[in-house]
């Protein structure tokens, strides 16, 4: 957890940003932070060095103290996040380069709100540009807000691995400060993402316990970490409730384009899927979009739902509620994991040794019509 060999950061400052990193990842059950003495303990340093740590928590209002009850986190602190100092005549405050890959599809206009809002607030210009999914013209932007003095960038690729890119390789070896707001393989930036694995095992575990027994998932092709996450939560979900899997759930994997297609993407998989053929009266879809484009196509043929098929999307986008059958999903916390990346690229652009941090946040499942 810390590192006293370290002569970069102080021991109270390592002691810090962990506990820092575990408040992001909700790990404190009810908000309360052990006792200083239990983490003198847990962190291997004096009581004066946790003090010390502490002390900066509380300047920062990440936690409040209460006498004689002890240290809680504070349920308010992303509201009290300081306000930079304005510039002075001459002087630019931070330019936060935000490579996205479709501004108007509903996962990633979630996150970039989230951004935005704190954005606004730290007063930090963002120069936004959109890949759509391209990877020449995500290389391409990346030289341009670099030449352009960004301070920092977060970024959303369509890449399975950052493993050997050289771009890539350039802005690491350059201690460039990026983060990514979702989770890949061989990715040594900073990453915020949701807990996908988590997020398709509560899936799984409600449906199995709502009377399903023949189930299936739709996720995207082999090597996205989000799509492998969410099947092997899904499958290990279904193993746990007592479920067959090897008899009684099909994995189907598609190559899916971009948010704007997933909806008719969707309706295909759902016009081509033999449900009733297969026997399958529960699924997971890998989206919202795709699982209301599916939802359309099968009601189309006649299968009711839930009384014949449950359907779970996953990431709670607005239209869910509004879908002709309300869906059930995934809740992902998209507006938090801007908000948290913001915070994390600030602290990159003034520690750019800082270590590495993946901030992965708890998924919750979300009960409608659909299951």
């Amino acid at each position: 957890m810390i590192n006293p060999s370290n002569t970069d950061e102080k021991l109270y400052e390592q002691v810090s940003n962990h506990l820092k990193q575990r408040i992001r990842n909700e790990e404190f059950e009810g908000g309360r932070l052990p006792a200083f003495k239990s983490l003198a303990e847990a962190y291997d340093v004096s009581m004066i060095t946790i003090k010390n740590a502490m002390q900066i928590l509380c300047e920062e209002q990440m936690v409040i103290s209460r006498v004689g009850r002890g240290t809680f986190v504070n349920p308010d602190w992303r509201n009290h996040v300081k306000k930079e100092k304005q510039p002075e005549p001459g002087q630019h405050p931070h330019s936060i380069g935000l490579l996205i890959r479709d501004i108007e599809g509903p996962y990633f206009s979630g996150t970039y709100r989230g951004i935005s809002q704190f954005a606004a607030n730290m007063n930090v210009n963002l120069m936004l540009s959109i890949s759509q999914d391209e990877l020449s013209k995500e290389e391409d932007i990346l030289k341009m807000m670099m030449e352009k003095k960004a301070n920092g960038i977060i970024i959303t690729s369509p890449r399975k691995s950052l493993y050997g890119i050289e771009t890539f390789e350039v802005l690491k070896e350059k201690k460039f400060p990026i983060v990514f707001v979702h989770d890949m393989y061989n990715n040594p930036f900073h990453t915020v993402d949701t807990d996908n694995y988590a997020g398709a095992r509560l899936a799984a575990e409600y449906l199995v316990r709502r009377g399903g027994r023949k189930f299936a998932a739709v996720v995207g092709e082999i090597g996205y970490k989000t799509d492998d996450d969410r099947l092997n939560g899904f499958r290990d979900g279904l193993s746990a409730e007592g479920v067959d899997v090897k008899n009684d759930f099909l994995a189907y994997r598609y190559s899916f384009g971009t948010e704007a297609t997933a909806f008719d993407e969707g309706y295909k998989i759902g016009k081509s899927l033999s449900v009733k053929g297969t026997g399958i009266d529960s699924i997971l879809l890998f989206n919202d979009m795709i699982a209301m484009g599916f939802q359309k196509a099968v009601l189309e043929k006649g299968i009711r739902i839930p009384d014949d098929l449950a359907v779970i999307g996953f990431d709670d986008i607005e239209r869910c509620s509004e879908a002709r059958i309300p869906l059930t999903t995934v809740r992902v916390p998209r507006e938090q994991i801007g908000k948290i990346a913001m915070e994390i690229l600030i602290e990159a652009i003034k520690n750019p040794d800082m270590p590495t941090q993946s901030v992965i946040l708890k998924p919750e499942l979300v009960v409608r019509e659909s299951a």
